[in-house]
């Protein structure tokens, strides 16, 4: 009995190490991940702007969806989209049918160095806000829709979109846990992380968007009380957020949903119909974007333009 009174002082000084490492592992780790970038004089410009396709899912905007991927497809470049993991492969299966086909034509490439190549993001398990979750229920929204993407596609995702552009320091410990390397957000919680940087996560922010983000909705709609980017805006206001983003950061991510790509868009009602007319001022966009010498380049690829 003496002898294993004798232990406990010792059990309970290597828990309680234990236990304070941890700490300042997971503290350290989001701290290094938090910290602003340093963009001085010295910072180094890829001149590159990524389109991020938000929400991709089989229903309810599949032609939407796959109208702005025939976008990108017939002007053979690059677009990432963030797949929402329960919602893919699910109900007519249009667009899983179509991403499926598209990844057997760039041999199971996921986006780097290869032309019209579709780049598939984690955006999440059910678009759930990821504030209101644990670490725990972060972590595994983010396995479950890596482990989806990676049975019926053959890829694991690298990057991730939280919904509603909303993260956490959980949100950075969940990537962690999930070896994801990007996560594009915004930039109002955090500032950018500097993709020069030696940061094992980096922060590629969503800098402009095909759609308003003054909107008023109507109170009848859940985002009622917020701004929401789904109302299609000309290419010429897209472009000037680009040009102050490649100022500013080096690079420009462009945020887009099938909503605003939709008919009735204008009324908040969204139909499962392209809209042709704002998928026309996507083209222009994509043809003034060339002009401007800046490459259009998936977000997993923007990395090797530094």
């Amino acid at each position: 009995m003496s002898n294993q009174i004798k232990k406990l002082p010792l059990l309970s000084l290597i828990i309680a190490s234990s236990v304070i490492l941890s700490t300042m592992y997971f503290f350290n780790l989001a701290y290094t991940y938090s910290k602003p970038a340093d963009y001085g004089s010295s910072m180094r410009l890829c001149s590159c702007v990524a389109f991020r396709l938000d929400d991709v899912e089989d229903f309810p905007y599949s032609s939407p969806l796959i109208g702005v991927m025939e976008v990108f497809k017939e002007k053979n470049i690059g677009l990432t989209i963030g797949v929402v993991g329960k919602n893919i492969d699910a109900d007519n299966k249009q667009v899983y049918y179509y991403i499926k086909q598209r990844l057997m034509n760039n041999n199971g490439n996921n986006g780097s160095n290869n032309g019209a190549a579709i780049e598939i993001a984690n955006h999440s398990w059910e678009h759930g806000r990821f504030l209101n979750f644990t670490f725990l229920e972060q972590s595994n929204s983010i396995r479950k829709t890596n482990e989806k993407i990676n049975s019926i596609f053959g890829i694991t995702p690298t990057i991730f979109i939280p919904p509603f552009v909303e993260y956490n320091n959980n949100t950075i410990l969940a990537m962690h846990e999930n070896n994801m390397r990007f996560i594009s957000a915004d930039d109002r919680d955090s500032s950018v992380y500097s993709i020069f940087s030696n940061s094992t996560i980096y922060h590629l922010s969503e800098t402009a968007e095909t759609g308003c983000d003054n909107c008023n909705a109507t109170k009848s709609y859940l985002w009622a009380n917020k701004s929401y980017p789904w109302h299609g805006v000309q290419h010429e206001e897209t472009l000037n957020e680009i040009k102050k983003s490649i100022h500013h950061y080096g690079f420009a991510v462009v945020m887009m949903h099938p909503m605003e790509y939709s008919l009735e868009h204008d009324a908040v009602t969204f139909q499962n119909t392209l809209d042709l007319k704002q998928i026309r001022e996507l083209v222009l966009l994509i043809e003034k974007i060339q002009e401007e010498g800046l490459h259009i380049v998936t977000m997993g690829n923007m990395i090797n333009y530094y």
